[in-house]
């Protein structure tokens, strides 16, 4: 199995490095273009998530890091960040039914991320979030 990790500073600014590194790593790991497309899409939705709602009112030094584990049979990828406590996997889905102007904004990138991966997986331990994205190869 390889593993990488990259601390990722949080500014949106930083996506396109963390989606450069993340496709290097998934091609150094011969992973298929489909599913590299889906890895990253779903990275970037939640690396963005973080960036863009976890450090609200948290006192500085921010931390995000991004760690793969990359095998024959399976990708894992951790984003962990010091921000505030926050669970994605505990929200639910969004009605799609309803038309746009009576629908709840928000909620769509991590129902994009619960369709393009396997499994999410969320802990909070020692200050830091942990959301763990899984998808079988």
């Amino acid at each position: 199995m390889a593993s990488h990790e990259l601390n990722v500073e949080p500014q949106v600014s930083e996506i396109p490095r963390l989606l450069d590194w993340v496709e290097a790593c998934c091609g150094a790991e011969g992973m298929a273009d489909e599913l590299r497309y889906k890895v990253m899409l779903a990275l970037e939705e939640a690396v963005t998530n973080v960036i863009n709602h976890a450090f609200a009112g948290v006192p500085t030094p921010h931390l995000i890091r991004v760690r793969l584990d990359i095998s024959d049979v399976l990708f894992a990828a951790e984003v962990i960040d010091n921000g505030r406590v926050f669970d994605p996997t505990s929200v639910p889905d969004p009605d799609l039914t309803l038309p746009l102007e009576q629908r709840t904004p928000g909620g769509l990138g991590i129902h994009l991320m619960r369709n393009v991966m396997d499994r999410l997986q969320y802990r909070h331990e020692a200050g830091h979030n942990t959301l763990r994205l899984e998808k079988v190869r």
